[in-house]
Formats: structure tokens, C-alpha cells, sequence
């Protein structure tokens, strides 16, 4: 049981909130042609003991532009990957409490935008 207890702490945080939360995206503008068994071909997670953006992209969507905004504070992190090469990035934030919004925009001008707030 000793072994099993930390494990828990990656789900949990002290106040029993969810520490990894999805980050829900929808998708707004562009034609979107999706061919495959997933339905949004990008996921997004934010994982709060890291203060980290977790992106897993499902299929080469090239290179694609990421941004996320606090709006509370005004801060702003940017990032560029291309998805055929790396099909997880890991984007460090603040982790300051207020409301986000994360916007990635494909090659092909396709873009998926979520909102999520950090307490």
C-alpha cells in the first residue's frame, strides 16, 4: 500500500481537485478533411504539478503554432513544433490562477482553440 499511496498524488492534489485536467479545444476555422479513427486530431492536458501544457497531436498536421494566454494577468507563452516530428510537446506556463486560452493553428490555417482556468 506504501507504493501505491504516491501514485495517488498524480491524480490529486491537497485540496482533491483534479491536477491533470483535459483542456477542452474546439475547432473554429479552415477546411477540415479528418480521415482518421480519432476525432480531434490534437488533445490537449494541463498537468498542475508541473505548471505544464502537455499537447499530443494524432496526426501529421505540420508545423503548428501554439499560444496560450492568461487573461487575468496578461502573460503570454508561445511555442512552434512540427507534428510529424514531435507528436507530444511539453509547454511550460505560470501556473498563475485565472482564465486561458490556448490557440493552435495548423499549416493548413486550421485552428483549435480551448479556455480553462487555474484556481
Amino acid at each position: 500500500m506504501a507504493v501505491l499511496l504516491p501514485l495517488s498524488l498524480f491524480g490529486m492534489n491537497d485540496e482533491n481537485e483534479k491536477v491533470v485536467m483535459k483542456i477542452p479545444l474546439k475547432f473554429e476555422q479552415g477546411t477540415k478533411i479528418n480521415r482518421n479513427l480519432q476525432e480531434e486530431p490534437i488533445e490537449s492536458y494541463y498537468y498542475g504539478l508541473m505548471n505544464t501544457i502537455i499537447t499530443n497531436v494524432f496526426s501529421d498536421l505540420g508545423e503548428i503554432s501554439l499560444t496560450v494566454t492568461n487573461h487575468s494577468t496578461g502573460e503570454v507563452w508561445y511555442d512552434i513544433f512540427d507534428s510529424g516530428v514531435q507528436p507530444q510537446v511539453v509547454t511550460p506556463i505560470s501556473g498563475t490562477p485565472g482564465w486561458y486560452e490556448i490557440v493552435y493553428e495548423t499549416a493548413s490555417k486550421e485552428v483549435y482553440r480551448g479556455l480553462f482556468e487555474i484556481n
